[in-house]
Formats: structure tokens, sequence, C-alpha cells
């Protein structure tokens, strides 16, 4: 005579089968959360970087020889997060009219660093 209903090892399996598969979710939905969370930190400094950027794009060559502090490093607030942003140019070996331009920011859990080159003759300077 058969009854129905579960016995109370289906009934175990099933329950076992149910945590894996929410332990799995919750783990992925998790790791979500951590790239969502480092992605709206991040945003902040790629703009900052970008920017940073742009401005030592516009020198000239002087003006890339020697860095203001106010266009080499500073700091500021977005939001809840603190970000510090170092910038630097330097001539490329080999070749005198090229310049290396970095810009790296960084705040509590991570940094983001941006590399560009510029060409700035020596003859468009003397004018």
């Amino acid at each position: 005579m058969r009854r129905a209903g579960f016995t109370l090892l289906e009934a175990t399996v099933a329950l076992a089968i149910v945590g894996t598969v929410a332990i799995g979710a919750l783990e992925a939905f998790a790791a979500e959360s951590r790239a969502a969370r480092r992605a709206r930190d991040a945003v902040p400094a790629v703009a900052m970087a970008s920017e940073r950027l742009a401005q030592l794009a516009l020198l000239d060559g002087r003006a890339l020889q020697a860095l203001p502090d106010s266009l080499s490093r500073g700091a500021q607030q977005a939001g809840a997060r603190a970000y510090t942003w170092t910038a630097g140019a330097r001539r490329v070996a080999g070749e005198p009219d090229l310049f290396q331009l970095q810009v790296s920011v960084q705040w509590d859990s991570g940094e983001y660093s941006l590399v560009s080159r510029a060409y700035r003759p020596a003859a468009a300077e003397s004018r």
C-alpha cells in the first residue's frame, strides 16, 4: 500500500537542492554588488583622470617641462570618497619633441591611470 506525499528522505534531498541553488544565487548577487561598488568608485576617478590629461594636452612644451604644483598633484572630494591625483610629463627618450603625459588617480580602494603622448615641436615654442 503506497501513501501519497513525500517521505522524509525526499523532503531532505529537495531541501538540500533548494539550499544549494539559493547559496549560488546569493553568491552571484554578492559578486554583482561588489562589481557595482567598484564601478561606482571608479567612475569619478576616470572622469578626473580624463580631465587632468586634457589639461596637460593643452600645454606647450615649456610648460610641460616644469609643471606647476596645481597641475602636478591635488585632491578632490566626490560624494563620500576622497580622491588624490598626480600628473606628470616627461620627454620621450630619443624624441626631443615628444612628451609622455601621465595622470594617476587614487582612492582608498583603488587606482586609475591614463597615459598619452603629445607632440610639441621646439620651433613652435620659440615664436
